[in-house]
């Protein structure tokens, strides 16, 4: 009993010492790998007051299973921010980096649109951009871009180690009118694979980075063009102003020599540096002939250490204006930091301020003098530009917007399109349409096809063209001193007329009519008007239909345009007097300068245009054959007397002058006949000479040399009771007589 109570007392005494035993162990900072098995081991030792002892439990073991963790820069919490110009593209990274306990490969979660690529804002989404380790691969969908990374390295996944990274872009573009903010997003996990100790594959919940981008205007060139008409008709010039300014909300930068015209630079820069910016223009020409440049250009604003350039061919650029076809101004790097290329809105395309222009000039060229050249529209000059951006591109017109990299590699190609662009209203380009000469109007207006015939007193003003009214001829015969009736409803006449524009613009002119001086009023209910005779789209003219009724004229420079007058007469019947000319005077007025007219005439004859005029002189008391003294128009005749006859012919249409319309008679031949009658009405007539005389005399006689014969009976000429006398042409104005004695019986 007294052992028993000993041995208690000193199991009691006795200290014990225990110990746990671990078999690895790790900062508390750092997770464990998967995998691992941690074992757990605990020992104790003790005495009984003589003997030492020593004690050891069983061991306990846990393997650590998968922790995996991820993080995305940038996060959702704080997203990062880019700057991308409206219609420019631009990749927003995302590093994704494994914090947990084991090897992992990445997936992309959601869907795009949604939760993935442009979330918001007006992006258009491109394509994903992954750097997994085997450099940069490109997917343009989420389920692409996963099987790549879980199948893609050898047929397995791509495993990022503990704290290592992979790299995931979004690559859009921002929409042409984009502002505000476009946003991104990156949402993802990551997979630990099942492996040692770890029975399962285990994932992260979803991560989400982000990115919202500034939408922010890039560096954009805007330029203005201005033109000033000068000089005379005979020497005219144009100056034109250029000016140009950065209206966008970044500052330009400059282009490296490499991509900038050849020699544009002049010796100012080294090769592959960025070395300025280039404004060029090109001479316009007209008609196809290239107009030259007037002097040399000059500043108005100048940005510090800017250059005039010139160029024949839009290629090769110097400092020599001589030839030059192309006028330039190169502005170095060293400018671009000042004033020049800093962001200065306000401006916008084709629209830049004497105020607002960061580089200015004016240069003048010799005009034309050539037909049209005073159209408003006459000439179009266009200046264009090459200069870098913020975001790392050549921009300028005809280069697709941020697709040219700024740097060594850029080529003179890439950038030519720039120079011989045409078409004023690209950004980085401005145009200008003018004149090419200061105006001189001219008109004339003159017969079908003969718009600068003369007239008699040898001006362009009193030309004429003469016709013959006979209603489909139905009125062919007029008699001297009666009249000649139209009956009610005949046709119309129609008299074509011609146009010429002699001045250098395209002009409308105005038509009007009145009675013409020397001529006669049409009949009452007689009607004037116009017709156009057609046209073809010309110059500023337009396109007008045959027939069309019209008071004025559109006629291009340089070109003529016939026009339709038409005389309808009444429903009634009209009297004309025969051989008098009725007609009109027609005036062409300017529109562009209502002083500048010219006329012309239409002179109408209805019944025909040859007068015959007959008259008599009688020998009283004498014989043929020894008649000496005759006394004209006597009203009294002697048995025995000698009676001579004349027949003055005329053709009373109008001569004299150049290139005019007018009447000319042929195959004329007069017939004489002694017992011959005819006519109506008031013109009856009845021949009785032949009865009352011996006939013919002797041979007739024409002042022109007519052909006399038809005598009846024939073949002499005395004794006859009838001829002829073959005139044949008789032109306008000409006139002549034949005369016959017979002796009264």
């Amino acid at each position: 009993m007294i052992r028993t109570l000993i041995r208690l007392s000193a199991a009691v005494i006795a200290p014990v010492v225990v110990g746990l035993g671990l078999a690895t162990a790790a900062p508390a900072f750092a997770a464990t790998a998967a995998g691992t098995a941690i074992s757990n081991t605990a020992t104790a030792t003790y005495s009984d007051g003589t003997n030492s002892y020593n004690s050891q439990s069983n061991t306990v073991t846990t393997t650590v299973q998968n922790a995996p963790a991820m993080t995305i820069a940038p996060p959702q919490s704080t997203p990062g921010a880019n700057t991308v110009s409206p219609g420019g593209s631009i990749t927003d990274n995302y590093t994704l980096t494994n914090t947990g306990n084991g090897a992992g490969y990445f997936q992309m979660a959601g869907t795009l649109g949604t939760n993935d690529g442009v979330t918001a804002g007006q992006g258009t989404f491109t394509t994903f951009v992954v750097n997994a380790g085997s450099g940069n691969q490109s997917f343009a969908t989420v389920a692409a871009l996963n099987n790549y990374l879980s199948t893609g390295n050898a047929g397995g996944p791509f495993l990022t180690a503990i704290n290592g990274t992979i790299t995931i872009g979004v690559t859009y573009a921002a929409q042409s009118g984009a502002s505000g903010t476009i946003t991104t997003n990156v949402t993802a996990n990551i997979t630990q694979p099942a492996g040692s100790g770890t029975t399962v594959a285990t994932s992260t919940p979803n991560t989400v980075g982000q990115y919202n981008d500034n939408v922010v205007a890039d560096a954009r060139m805007d330029a203005q063009k201005l033109a000033t008409v000068g000089g005379t008709v005979v020497a005219p010039t144009v100056q034109y102003t250029v000016r140009a300014n950065n209206g966008g909300s970044r500052a330009m930068a400059a282009v490296f020599r490499s991509g900038l015209p050849t020699g544009s630079y002049g010796a100012s820069c080294p090769s592959n540096v960025a070395c300025g910016i280039v404004l060029t223009d090109k001479i316009p020409s007209y008609n196809a002939t290239q107009l030259t440049l007037n002097g040399t250009p000059s500043w108005v604003t100048q940005p510090t250490g800017a250059v005039f350039i010139y160029s024949t061919d839009g290629v090769n650029w110097t400092n020599t204006s001589t030839g030059a076809v192309y006028v330039g101004a190169f502005i170095p790097a060293s400018a671009i930091t000042g004033s020049f290329g800093a962001s200065n809105p306000g401006s916008s395309q084709g629209s830049v301020t004497a105020g607002q222009a960061q580089a200015a000039f004016t240069y003048t060229i010799n005009g034309s003098t050539a037909s049209g050249a005073a159209n408003p529209t006459a000439i179009t000059n266009v200046v264009n530009s090459i200069y870098a951006d913020q975001s790392g591109f050549i921009e300028g017109p005809g280069i697709t917007y941020q697709i040219v990299t700024n740097s060594a590699s850029a080529t003179t190609a890439q950038t030519a399109p720039a120079v011989a662009n045409t078409t004023g209203t690209l950004t980085g380009s401005a145009f200008i349409v003018s004149a090419a000469s200061p105006v001189a109007n001219a008109v004339l207006n003159g017969p079908n096809g003969f718009p600068g015939a003369t007239g008699p007193d040898t001006t362009t003003n009193t030309d004429y063209t003469a016709v013959s009214y006979t209603n489909g001829g139905t009125i062919l015969a007029a008699v001297n001193g009666a009249t000649v009736t139209v009956p009610a409803s005949a046709a119309a006449l129609t008299v074509v007329n011609s146009l010429q524009n002699t001045g250098n613009k395209d002009d409308t002119y105005n038509l009007t009519a009145a009675t013409g001086t020397g001529l006669t009023a049409l009949p009452a209910g007689w009607v004037v008007s116009f017709q156009s005779a057609g046209q073809g789209a010309s110059g500023t003219c337009a396109a007008v239909t045959a027939g069309t009724v019209i008071t004025s004229v559109c006629v291009p420079s340089g070109a003529t345009q016939n026009y339709r007058m038409i005389y309808t007469p009444p429903a009634s019947a009209t009297t004309f007097n025969s051989y008098a000319p009725y007609g009109d005077a027609v005036t062409a007025t300017s529109t562009n300068d209502n002083t500048k007219t010219n006329n012309t005439i239409d002179e109408i004859f209805v019944g025909g245009f040859v007068k015959l005029t007959k008259s008599l002189s009688v020998a009283l008391l004498q014989p043929c054959a020894t008649a000496t003294v005759f006394t004209p128009g006597s009203t009294s005749v002697n048995p025995g007397d000698c009676v001579q006859y004349s027949i003055a012919y005329v053709n009373v249409a109008p001569s004299g002058g150049t290139n005019n319309i007018t009447l000319a008679a042929s195959t004329f031949v007069i017939t004489e006949d002694g017992t011959a009658s005819g006519g109506s009405g008031g013109t009856v007539y009845t021949n009785n000479w032949s009865v009352n005389s011996n006939g013919l005399y002797a041979a007739p006689v024409d002042s022109n040399g007519g052909t006399l014969g038809g005598y009846n009976p024939g073949p002499g000429a005395a004794g006859s009771s009838k001829f002829t006398d073959t005139v044949g042409a008789l032109a306008a104005g000409s006139s002549g007589t034949c005369t016959f004695k017979v002796q009264v019986k």
